[in-house]
Parts: C-alpha cells; sequence; structure tokens
C-alpha cells in the first residue's frame, strides 16, 4: 500500500448500519418492519437482514429516503460426528462424506437423533453485491424468499474447502461475502487460514459477546492477516432480540458514502471507506511521514 495522507474520502457523509441481524423470517423475535423501526429510530441508516438459509429481499417494502434494507442471508456447513450414522444414512451418503438439507430439514434431523454432535460450523454471509456483481451472477442470482441448502458433513471434512466451497457459491449467486463468529462457531484457524475472496471476517459480534462471552474475534483476524490474506473486518450485532440480553446497538460499520442506496453503500465497503466499532468514533486515519494515525473523537482506547 503507497504511503497516503488520508484513507477515508473527502466527500460524501457518514451512514451507520447492521450488517448482521435475524427477524421471525428465521429465529428473531422482530418482523422485518419492526426490526428496520427499531434501528432506525435509533440513528441507523441500512440494516442487512441476514436469515439464516433464507435470501430475502424487502427493498420495496421497507426501504425509505433516510433508511435502506441491503438483501442478503447467513449461509451455513456444519460438521456433525456420531460413533454411528448407518441408521441414519444410506451407503452413498456415507461414502461421500456430506448431504445437503434444508434448514427445516436440519432441525427435524436435529429432533430425531440425538446421538450426534454438532462440532464446527461455517456461518457465510452473502450480502447483495454492486450491479456488476448482480449482472455477473444472471440466471445464477438470488430470488427473493429463497431457501439455501446447508451442507453437513459427516464426522470429517476439510475445513478450509467447506468454507471456500460456501464462499465462491454465494458470490456467484451475485453476492459479496463475509466469514462470522468463529470462535462460537467452534473453528480452528486452520479451517479458515488462506481463505480466498471474502470481503470481511465479523471482529466483533454483540450478541455473543453477551450470551457467552465468545464475540470478540480479533485474533482470527490478526492470524489470517499475519498470514497473508487479503481480508478486511466488521463489527455487527446478530441481533435476534430475544430478550434475554441486550444484542442490538452494539456493533456496527460507519460507512463513508456520497448517497444512501444501495449501490453507493456497497460500493464504499468494498472500497474500505468504512469503520467498524462498538462506541468510538474515527473520524480520520492514514499514513503520515512514515506512520500510521487514528483520528477518534472522544475514545478511551
Amino acid at each position: 500500500m503507497k504511503a497516503c495522507d488520508k484513507m477515508f474520502s473527502e466527500e460524501g457523509s457518514w451512514f451507520k448500519g447492521n450488517l448482521h441481524s435475524h427477524t421471525v423470517n428465521s429465529d428473531g423475535r422482530l418482523t422485518p418492519a419492526q426490526s428496520a423501526s427499531y434501528y432506525r429510530e435509533h440513528g441507523y441508516s441500512f440494516l442487512c437482514l441476514s436469515e439464516h438459509d433464507y435470501y430475502t429481499d424487502l427493498r420495496e417494502e421497507l426501504d425509505r429516503d433516510d433508511f435502506i434494507i441491503l438483501p442478503g442471508l447467513e449461509a451455513s456447513t456444519y460438521l456433525i460426528t456420531s460413533d454411528d450414522f448407518s441408521d441414519v444414512f444410506d451407503a452413498e451418503t456415507l461414502n461421500r462424506g456430506y448431504c445437503d438439507m434444508t434448514f427445516q430439514e436440519l432441525m427435524a434431523f436435529r429432533n430425531k437423533n440425538f446421538h450426534f454432535c454438532l462440532k464446527k460450523a461455517h456461518h457465510i454471509h452473502g450480502i447483495l453485491g454492486t450491479k456488476e456483481m448482480q449482472k455477473t451472477a444472471d440466471a445464477d442470482a438470488f430470488t427473493t424468499n429463497q431457501l439455501y441448502p446447508i451442507r453437513v458433513y459427516l464426522n470429517q471434512w476439510n475445513g478450509i474447502a467447506a468454507a471456500q466451497t460456501l464462499s465462491d457459491n454465494l458470490k456467484k449467486k451475485g453476492c459479496f461475502t463475509t466469514y462470522n463468529h468463529p470462535v462460537w462457531s467452534r473453528v480452528d484457524i486452520e479451517d479458515v487460514n488462506g481463505l480466498q475472496g471474502i470481503w470481511a471476517i465479523e471482529c466483533y459480534n454483540y450478541d455473543t459477546v453477551n450470551e457467552c462471552a465468545e464475540g470478540e474475534d480479533t485474533v482470527f483476524f490478526d492470524t489470517m492477516l499475519r498470514h497473508g490474506t487479503d481480508i478486511s473486518c466488521f463489527a455487527s450485532d446478530d441481533n435476534h432480540n430475544g430478550g434475554t440480553f441486550q444484542d442490538s446497538f452494539g456493533g456496527f460499520v460507519m460507512v463513508k458514502s456520497e448517497k444512501l442506496d444501495h449501490e453507493s453503500i456497497v460500493a464504499n465497503l468494498l472500497k474500505g471507506n468504512y469503520y467498524s466499532s462498538n462506541g468510538a468514533v474515527i473520524t480520520q486515519w492514514g499514513f503520515r511521514n512514515g506512520e500510521i494515525y487514528v483520528d477518534c473523537e472522544n475514545a478511551e482506547r
């Protein structure tokens, strides 16, 4: 990277957003309209409704002049283990080592089979990309209210290959991708280190910070950078609004953008014209006289 005095653009305004949220369309407690209203009233300008393995596009219903929806989903791949799967899966599936299920089929399977262990998971966002990315996807692009199959691996997996396959397939459908909450997902660094073409890793997840103290994933982010992985980071809520603990308005991104519309917000995210935070305000950063500087407002650390 060449030296540059200022990294954030001079033009544009700051827009606050949450890239990871759930509603009644998966396992959240608010309707999409309630969630959008809730975040707009708290100063947010955009929200990604990232339902589990279920793509929605509610822009026509929920977009306003001062608030927009980013269509997307949180897609899954699981590693499950058991001493004996022979009474559950046929010989062909066992030999292949995986099967594809819908979210509903996986839940029904879990309710009927208590002898297996959910050992690891990859949760990867597919967020609708720029017009050019959508154009490239063409016929493979997501349609609204589309269920996405979950690949379930039996007893063993190549973790990095499983994650790469999921991300690549989402990108073919016109999305850019993120890797979500690796600590909560029980993956090892070997399962993610070296991933290619993923825009960002979720370095802060407010829900899992409060649920189980497993929401700070900066070690994964730092390790991937140290090994040469080209990846950015983002902070989010992963809100479900269940009421047991607070999971809204804790992690967010601030995007510097000329306009509040899908194309502008996504383009500025992808080119790095944003920052992630759980409270601190950053006004500018850059390189000056061989040193990195960060300008903040009222930040202790």
